[in-house]
């Protein structure tokens, strides 16, 4: 079974069938970040330049001879920063954003949740394509890993121009858990007060009528 998330976020299959509401490593915003102090997020973005030279070099010298190799894996890498950057700052803003609204921490997390859920769904859905490439023998293998890669990094780019919050995708989710949370009216209440509100008004009526008001 395919992980659908980074390792870092815990594990969870792909196959639609887990229903929890947070992120499997990620059971509490704290984990996250914790007032700004502590969590996960920081530490994501502490490492990631350091990171970033690693790949940086290994890079280089792997594609030495093959510049456009090079650039075209540069410009991969520098993708794949930035979406990790605007993914930790669209949590963190998320979360805050719905405790502004009034929710609980633990409610704006897991409707935060919600929306990374399906970030990591999105992505899953076009690499799928090379989940199953393992004979090395196979022409067609690393052909298929490309494609699958390249179109991973389509949907990352996509999420990163629609500062995430703003991609159809996220605004699917927050309109079904607003449809969700919408209450609706009860007709056959309100029936029933307009009914006794008819009355009301023709037993008034009929009281200002001469001679009942003298009785």
């Amino acid at each position: 079974m395919q992980n659908l998330f980074p390792n870092l976020f815990g594990k969870s299959g792909s196959d639609g069938m887990d229903t929890s509401k947070t992120l499997p490593g990620l059971q509490t915003s704290d984990k996250w970040n914790s007032d700004g102090v502590t969590g996960l997020q920081l530490q994501v973005e502490c490492k990631l330049h350091y990171v970033d030279l690693q790949f940086c070099n290994a890079i280089a010298s792997t594609f030495e001879d093959s510049p456009e190799a090079r650039d075209l894996a540069l410009e991969l890498l520098y993708c794949s920063k930035k979406f990790a950057l605007d993914l930790c700052n669209f949590m963190q803003q998320d979360v805050d954003f719905w405790k502004h609204k009034g929710y609980t921490k633990q409610s704006a997390w897991e409707l935060t949740c919600l929306s990374i859920w399906r970030v990591f769904e999105d992505i899953y859905v076009v690499r799928v394509v090379g989940h199953d490439c393992r004979d090395l023998k196979n022409p067609f293998t690393a052909t298929q890993t490309l494609w699958a890669m390249l179109r991973s990094y389509i949907v990352m780019e996509e999420y990163s121009h629609w500062n995430f919050v703003e991609h159809p995708s996220i605004l699917a989710v927050i309109a079904r858990h607003l449809a969700s949370q919408h209450i609706c009216s009860d007709d056959t209440l309100e029936a029933k007060f307009n009914k006794l509100e008819d009355k009301i008004s023709k037993l008034s009526t009929k009281m200002r009528q001469p001679g009942i008001s003298d009785r």
